[in-house]
């Protein structure tokens, strides 16, 4: 009995990454992100596919980025490439790694297959600032 404790212990804690991981993203469905577009929030679009290994190295880098303070107000969405292929077209994904960031309905920055933190930073940074820059004093 206590060995099963501990092996189930230690299952639920090697798994606890990867369920706050999944926190860091929402699913992307259209009617959410139009909703965060017209609340005026700052959205990041991942187009992911988990057996992308491309993609799998940008989302632990992300995740860490967006809980830094500056960027902490982007809201990201994960758009599934294989189930919400049409979509990622339409936003003009040309592969699964692609990210967007967007804000009141327009793309203010795009990204694709890039796993360098620094770089993905200073493109959440950049893309974010824009959105601050345009955004209407009133």
């Amino acid at each position: 009995m206590k060995k099963f404790a501990v092996a189930a212990l230690l299952a639920l804690l090697a798994a606890a990454p990867a369920a706050f991981a999944a926190d860091a993203f929402q699913p992307y469905t259209q009617a959410k992100f139009d909703a965060l577009q017209s609340q005026g929030k700052t959205v990041l679009v991942d187009v992911y596919a988990p057996w992308c290994p491309t993609c799998r190295a940008q989302s632990p880098i992300l995740e860490k980025l967006l809980k830094e303070k500056p960027l902490q107000q982007i809201v990201a969405l994960r758009l599934d490439w294989d189930d919400q292929r049409e979509q990622a077209r339409a936003m003009g994904a040309p592969r699964q790694s692609t990210l967007f960031v967007y804000r009141n309905g327009s793309k203010l920055g795009t990204s694709v297959a890039e796993t360098n933190e620094a770089r993905l930073r200073e493109f959440l940074t950049s893309s974010a600032g824009k959105s601050a820059a345009n955004r209407d004093p009133r």
